[in-house]
């Protein structure tokens, strides 16, 4: 049976990103050094480490995630262990967002996906600032084959973010 590396540090790497984590943030947590990082997302290990076990406990993943992705599955997530250990909300409650968020996640459709984007900081690194983003469907009664066609919009439109930040 092959195992895809390359596929488990991208699904690792793209994981963190989505939870706004930047690689430094997750080395350390580990307790190696960036570089141990950078190897197991560019998919430069042969074998299951315990740093490999910790980062998917870190983006959420289940125990039987690493080995599902190696064999070209997808991650079952857990609740991703934020950074002091503790789960906070980024609000006390829905009444302190924005009113026109609050206008536009009260209006029917269903939520399609969310994401963390680190936004960029100087030199390329990560800056202390994200961008939250939820994905909302427009109609309540959406079909199927519309929510697929928003849910590819949406694929291009975060990777058009995503490169953004980069340059």
């Amino acid at each position: 049976m092959d195992r895809d590396w390359a596929r488990l540090g991208s699904a690792l790497r793209a994981a963190r990103e989505d939870l706004g984590l930047g690689q430094l943030q997750v080395a350390e947590r580990i307790g190696v050094k960036r570089g141990a990082l950078r190897n197991v997302e560019r998919g430069e290990i042969s074998r299951v480490t315990p740093t490999v076990r910790e980062y998917a406990r870190i983006v959420g993943w289940t125990e039987a995630s690493i080995d599902a992705v190696l064999t070209g599955g997808e991650p079952t997530r857990e609740a991703a262990v934020p950074p002091d250990g503790e789960v906070t909300a980024l609000v006390d409650s829905p009444e302190e967002l924005p009113l026109r968020i609050k206008a536009a996640l009260a209006g029917g459709g269903p939520v399609l996906d969310t994401a963390v984007i680190n936004l960029p900081g100087e030199d390329g690194e990560d800056s202390e600032a994200q961008m939250v983003i939820i994905v909302k469907g427009r109609g309540g009664d959406a079909t199927p084959e519309q929510i697929k066609r928003a849910l590819l919009q949406w694929e291009k439109a975060e990777a058009q973010i995503r490169r953004s930040g980069k340059e």
